[in-house]
């Protein structure tokens, strides 16, 4: 049976307080307990709120996989590689599929490497093609196809340029 003040300790535990009054009924005195409407409103709001975040970040995971196709499907059609894939996201919003263990932290600094470079190259297309490749050339496969992504929404005007310069430079990329 849960006491009151077994009930009063989970309702602490949600944040959520009691208020009580003591009618007389029937010639005995009974205890009647109610929620803390203050409690409840506020409760109430904080619900609202992560609801709001979730979706949020629903509604931002779904452009994000919109922009990916979207994006793969002209390298694809532009150029014929396959943009590099993204593993696909769980339900819970994680992507670990049981593989590598990775570091959020060195996901974060590996896609910042691979927007210093991609600045990098974007600057030595004014150096000519042979200075582009070079600097592809000390990265690894990932990394080039990551400053490539990079570099055509960065600045598509010289990405378009070096593209009419050096038509093999997918093959720079493998």
């Amino acid at each position: 049976m849960l006491t009151p003040e077994l009930a009063e300790q989970y309702l602490s535990q949600l944040g959520l307080s009691t208020e009580s009054r003591r009618p007389m009924e029937d010639g005995q005195r009974v205890r009647y307990y109610r929620l803390n409407t203050e409690d409840v409103e506020f409760i109430q709001k904080v619900l609202d709120y992560r609801q709001r975040q979730r979706e949020e970040r629903e509604r931002k995971r779904q452009e994000e996989q919109e922009r990916n196709a979207a994006h793969k499907a002209r390298m694809q059609s532009q150029y014929g590689i396959n943009a590099p894939s993204t593993p696909l996201i769980n339900e819970d919003g994680s992507n670990n599929r049981g593989g590598m263990d990775t570091d959020e932290e060195l996901s974060d600094s590996w896609w910042e490497r691979v927007k210093y470079y991609a600045r990098l190259a974007i600057e030595q297309v004014e150096y000519g093609v042979e200075s582009v490749k070079e600097l592809l050339s000390t990265l690894t496969i990932d990394e080039r196809c990551g400053v490539m992504l990079e570099f055509e929404d960065l600045d598509p005007d010289k990405f378009a340029q070096l593209v009419t310069d050096a038509p093999q430079w997918t093959e720079w990329i493998g």
